[in-house]
């Protein structure tokens, strides 16, 4: 793992942030969110199923980006961010991947790795895609569907599911969490086994390819937010990141989101990215209250604060991934 350099500058602006009362906990908010999501959603995929196909298929879409926004409550909890207390913060997250599909396990494995090393190169595992040679494209309208709807494994090309991304956890959690797999696995296939009998008892033969689809949906929304947030920042070696302190790295590989209460809603807290990099066990809604202390930290120690619309970042990091041509040579 890159070890960084130490920082007495850090620990000050975490001071800071406890002062201002930004570790206020508020353990209700998921707790409450968590059946009003689940049943929103359930409500949403029956108007699905009696509707025309016209009106059908936004419903359907619309149930499933509700749905997956339990995967907000889960990266909380698994964070620490929900409760003052660890099992609690352990239960509930568990809870929430079960009912998604996932390991949480296993999806802290890749995800803590991300986090103490973002965007360094052969370290950061989630979307380590972005470095890929071969995932250059000549045009952005090719670079989209191929970065946001599919993943390249071993040389092939695959829909990008969540239902692939619980396989891939299943496997980091067995291979480094074996004590917990057995567990994990049985809430996986009660999320699973609910969430296919459910989509049987409303659109029957259909079932399986709409809950196929209901997955890439899940991905597509989870996993362009995050892409927006680094994919085309600075990277780093491990020799290079091992020169930086910790809200050095973190600053300088993160942006944030521009918006009002719909970007909270819809981007789960990642529209504060840099806060939420600084402080992962920060809950979720007192982000904001971070951000003024966070952005004048970065004034003082003259570090980028990035805070774009997500239009704006997500064409970026599609852009960044486009080849730039060689600039033709004239002969004299």
């Amino acid at each position: 793992m890159v070890r960084l350099r130490a920082s007495t500058d850090y620990a000050e602006l975490k001071r800071e942030v406890r002062a201002a009362g930004c570790y206020a906990y508020a353990p209700w908010r998921s707790v409450v969110s968590l059946p009003l999501h689940l049943t929103c959603a359930a409500a949403l995929f029956w108007a699905s199923s009696r509707a025309d196909t016209w009106v059908a298929i936004p419903l359907f879409v619309l149930a499933s980006l509700v749905f997956y926004r339990l995967g907000w409550l889960m990266h909380d909890a698994a964070h620490g961010g929900t409760f003052r207390s660890r099992r609690a913060n352990r239960f509930f997250a568990a809870l929430t991947a079960g009912l998604l599909g996932e390991f949480v396990s296993g999806w802290r494995h890749g995800h803590d790795r991300h986090h103490a090393a973002p965007n360094v190169r052969g370290v950061d595992g989630d979307q380590a895609e972005r470095w890929d040679a071969e995932r250059r494209f000549s045009h952005a309208w090719i670079a989209a569907p191929n970065l946001l709807l599919l993943s390249r494994f071993r040389g092939r090309y695959l829909p990008k599911s969540l239902l692939l991304l619980g396989l891939r956890d299943g496997f980091y959690c067995h291979r480094f969490h074996r004590e917990r797999f057995v567990r994990e696995l049985c809430l996986v296939a009660c999320g699973f086994s609910l969430q296919v009998a459910g989509f049987a008892l409303l659109f029957g033969p259909w079932a399986v390819p709409l809950f196929l689809a209901h997955t890439c949906i899940g991905m597509l929304y989870l996993n362009t937010v995050f892409a927006g947030n680094h994919y085309d920042l600075e990277s780093f070696t491990e020799a290079e990141a091992s020169t930086l302190t910790f809200a050095e790295l973190q600053i300088r590989t993160c942006r944030n989101y521009t918006g009002g209460a719909w970007a909270r809603f819809v981007f789960g807290g990642l529209e504060n990215q840099l806060e939420h990099h600084l402080f992962p066990d920060l809950p979720r809604h007192q982000l904001r209250r971070a951000a003024p202390i966070v952005r004048a930290f970065c004034e003082r120690r003259g570090l980028p604060y990035v805070q774009e619309p997500f239009s704006t970042a997500i064409a970026k990091a599609i852009r960044f991934h486009v080849d730039v041509p060689a600039p033709e040579v004239v002969p004299e």
